[in-house]
């Protein structure tokens, strides 16, 4: 008998690998946090043909408050991107490796370009996008929604609208000016009531001491949880902040990468651990990190993420496999960015629905 024209997957195989810058205005162009405003978010959006022609996207993120060397960004995903030519979609492993040169320190990129593998893999395969990251056990993702920095008036302001708008869970945050922090959460559940989960990030901006006494200030406004207290480097105050027992914390700075995950899981520096997709390298290093946490019985939530649409549908499809999401999933944040490149994805009553399409189910708007 002949021997079929082509292997299993040629078709699969990786044809062509491009980039397009994009940007996206924020709704709220005065959005700040504690490091700086986000008046926009910009990056590339990676296109990945397969020989079938079948296309896979993912993004690639420059967060303007990062301060990041755009230029050595372009130049290294540009330099990253013919490497995955030739590959199939779904040998991952070999695609992490080939890229871990010109993606070191640059995981956004990495991110981009395995993300938009997957996304690939299963067009081709047609078949969700959660049915390459094992599966489902859920099919809606209760969604947590960020308040950004402002009067305390006028964050009461905003959780109102969102409580409106059927989330359940809210995060605020904040500045490290600790009267007005408290005051800010104060106002927040005096309009809201008692209903809405509520947690607070203050994104490096205090030391542990004063972090302790905030802690202790908003257990009385049933805050749940803070998020990343102090800054990056000092894990020693955050693990003394966990270990006063006042509230839960939860690490995301302090992460950086895998290893950094494994070593502060080791040291109890934290009761929870905040996964940004782009931060980690990518949806099978998301994964990876979800499942450490699992197996070491601690909590973690998929942190924010500002980007597309595309990115946020992605987060969904692996929030769809995880055990817990506790406190819900930050993967709604593309509803406040204007100027999207893609349609297909959005919030309801809350939550975010996880399709049963090809791919991730958004698709890419004509230009």
């Amino acid at each position: 008998m002949n021997a079929p024209d082509h292997a299993p997957g040629e078709s699969m195989i990786i044809e062509s690998a491009t980039c397009t810058p994009y940007l996206q205005r924020q709704e709220d162009p005065t959005w700040r946090f504690s490091r700086g405003g986000i008046p926009q978010i910009q990056g590339w959006i990676v296109t990945l043909t397969a020989r079938s022609g079948e296309q896979g996207w993912g993004h690639v993120l420059t967060t303007p408050i990062a301060n990041p060397d755009v230029a050595r960004t372009e130049n290294a995903l540009k330099a990253a991107l013919p490497l995955v030519v030739g590959h199939r979609p779904l040998d991952q492993q070999q695609m992490h490796a080939v890229l871990a040169e010109p993606c070191h320190g640059l995981p956004c990129i990495q991110s981009g370009i395995t993300s938009a593998a997957l996304e690939l893999a299963a067009r081709c395969l047609r078949v969700p996008l959660h049915a390459l990251l094992g599966g489902t056990v859920r099919h809606r993702i209760p969604a947590t929604r960020l308040i950004p920095i402002k009067s305390p008036e006028l964050m009461a302001t905003e959780a109102l609208r969102l409580q409106s708008q059927g989330f359940r869970g809210l995060k605020l945050k904040l500045n490290g000016e600790a009267d007005t922090d408290i005051s800010r959460v104060r106002a927040v559940r005096a309009a809201v009531g008692t209903d809405l989960l509520l947690t607070v990030d203050a994104n490096q901006a205090y030391d542990a001491d004063t972090a302790i006494e905030v802690c202790r200030a908003l257990s009385e406004q049933q805050v749940t949880l803070m998020e990343q207290p102090v800054p990056a480097a000092d894990r020693d105050g955050l693990r003394r902040i966990t270990q006063s027992g006042v509230m839960r914390i939860e690490a995301d700075e302090a992460i950086g990468s895998l290893r950094g995950l494994v070593e502060l899981i080791a040291m109890g520096a934290a009761h929870s651990y905040n996964l940004k997709v782009p931060y980690m390298g990518g949806l099978r290093n998301t994964l990876t990190a979800a499942r450490l946490c699992e197996a070491a019985g601690v909590q973690c939530r998929l942190g924010a993420i500002f980007g597309p649409r595309l990115a946020s549908a992605q987060a969904a499809h692996l929030a769809a496999g995880l055990q817990s999401i506790e406190g819900g999933a930050e993967i709604a944040e593309s509803e406040h960015l204007l100027d999207d490149p893609f349609s297909g994805f959005g919030a309801q009553d809350g939550h975010v629905p996880v399709s049963d399409g090809y791919g991730s189910g958004v698709s890419l708007r004509a230009r």
